[in-house]
């Protein structure tokens, strides 16, 4: 019969069928193979398994490849080790931080605090020190100052190094080699050369582009710099997907600053934010970076030369003031509390603090937020939240530097303008700013976005304030931004194209990949 068929060769058609064959099989055990592994890091998170599961056996040999990349938390592996070191590091710092923390009895407890909640997980600590889910206890005699644009930030920034006297530890996830990037490397280098301990922390992904050459100067000044989980394509475990996200600036331990301006150029454009901080809630500022220090160098920076800057603002009166505070914005009284994860908390508490900040708003709750992927507990308590007649509010930008993000986001509208909520989008600028303005007298700043990728996959630090002029203030900048956006109504958005539905559901249906 092969005759038909000219050039047709028996042994060639089977040896090819038999490749493809033992190819396709080995594929699918090879998928099989891996699932138990999504088992057991997805098990608790039901569609993001499931969708792993799919990529598995539907493209076996990209879904081993892109699991082995992005998906595995083989952090955890780690934890115990990085829980030592941070156990180890938190014994060397009660005796620093003791002494100057109030007594338990002026701690705020959950009476004091509306965030009953979030008192309560740490209600009994008195130290300024965070147990192994990154939770610290609040603190009073503190002074925060909003810093709502990037060259604001970069000013005060450069204001606080060029003042530095003892040591200058900078974090940041971007650092680019810009205008921008080399105006604080040189000025980095120039606090080391005056002989200043400077530490520089950078993140190996969201600073790709920083070469040997850039950070020579910075080195040769006598600056320590290292990178956070460098990806090394010769290493047994690539850690591509798990990034350092934080942006710290603590400056003799006296000031601290974090926030979501990152060191680059675009922030001179974008909208952003940061947040100045003075008091004791700079101790556990330091204490985040001197964990990723550690992690990163070894070194241990648990040593009370880090920790002596604060004197000068522990006067008791501070938050007596608060209500007759002016409409000033800088140094205003709040008590604060930075909340840290990352992908080796199992308790994921920067999505529970989320979390409860919403359940346990009675009034208001206004967030900005550049890139806006909930999971289905945030999406209820949003959506509860407005049906107990909270006034939710939400601004995100109309131009996103991440695209996908922001078609992943717009598939949610629906859900929570059916309930009420409001949806803006910022159209002035590229949105980048993370601020949450709660009620009368909280506010949350720092780096976690509204995100899965913020929630699971990064390392975070937000910071809560407890302070009625600083909620005053940002309840009214947020008004303004909200001024400079564009509603979403619940028709229009029904009426869009299908090709942009289809698109934002595509989008979301990558995001439990995260």
């Amino acid at each position: 019969m092969f005759e038909f068929f000219p050039g047709f060769d028996p042994a060639t058609w089977q040896w090819e069928w038999t490749w493809w064959t033992t190819l396709s099989w080995s594929g699918r055990v090879l998928g099989i193979a891996f699932i138990p592994t999504v088992l057991l890091q997805r098990g608790t998170r039901p569609m993001a398994a499931l969708a792993w599961i799919l990529t598995l056996l539907a493209v076996p040999f990209i879904g081993v490849a892109l699991w082995w990349l992005i998906g595995r938390n083989h952090l955890r592996r780690r934890k115990r080790r990085r829980s030592r070191a941070q156990a180890r590091i938190s014994r060397s710092f009660v005796n620093l931080a003791q002494p100057r923390e109030p007594a338990a009895s002026e701690v705020p407890d959950a009476t004091e605090n509306p965030l009953s909640p979030l008192s309560a997980l740490s209600q009994a600590r008195n130290l300024i020190l965070h147990d192994e889910h990154g939770i610290f206890p609040p603190t009073r005699h503190n002074r925060a100052t909003p810093l709502n644009s990037g060259p604001r930030a970069f000013d005060v920034f450069e204001e606080a190094i060029r003042e530095a006297h003892h040591h200058i530890h900078f974090e940041f996830f971007i650092w680019r080699d810009d205008a921008t990037g080399r105006r604080f490397r040189d000025l980095l280098a120039e606090r080391a050369r005056a002989g200043v301990e400077v530490r520089v922390l950078y993140d190996a992904i969201g600073s790709k582009g920083i070469r040997r050459a850039f950070l020579k100067p910075l080195i040769d000044a006598g600056a320590r710099v290292a990178s956070f989980l460098p990806v090394r394509l010769l290493e047994r475990r690539l850690r591509v997907n798990f990034r350092n996200h934080r942006k710290l600036l603590i400056v003799d331990s006296r000031v601290g600053f974090t926030g979501g301006v990152n060191i680059a150029d675009d922030y001179l454009e974008w909208f952003d934010m940061a947040v100045e901080l003075k008091g004791p809630v700079v101790y556990q500022l330091q204490e985040v970076f001197a964990e990723d220090w550690h992690f990163a160098t070894g070194e241990d920076l648990a040593d009370e030369r880090y920790f002596s800057g604060l004197s000068e603002y522990d006067s008791p009166d501070d938050e007596t003031s608060q209500e007759d505070a002016s409409d000033a914005v800088r140094d205003l009284p709040a008590i604060a509390r930075v909340v840290s994860s990352g992908p080796d908390d199992t308790l994921n508490t920067i999505h529970k603090m989320f979390f409860l900040a919403i359940t346990s708003a009675s009034e208001r709750f206004y967030l900005v937020t550049p890139y806006f992927v909930p999971d289905s507990a945030i999406m209820t308590a949003l959506q509860t939240a407005a049906m107990r007649g909270v006034d939710v509010r939400i601004i995100v930008p109309q131009q996103s530097d991440v695209p996908v993000t922001q078609h992943a986001g717009r598939s949610y509208w629906e859900g929570l303008l059916e309930v009420g909520i409001r949806i803006f989008e910022y159209r002035d600028q590229v949105l980048h700013a993370k601020l949450i303005v709660h009620d009368r007298d909280h506010v949350f700043m720092g780096s976690a976005n509204m995100d899965i990728r913020s929630f699971r996959l990064n390392f975070e630090t937000n910071c809560v304030l407890e302070s009625h002029p600083l909620n005053r203030q940002m309840c009214r900048l947020f008004l303004e931004t909200q001024a400079r956006s564009t509603e979403i109504q619940l028709a229009g958005h029904r009426a869009r194209h299908y090709r942009t539905r289809l698109l934002e559901g595509v989008a979301r249906l990558l995001s439990p990949l995260l």
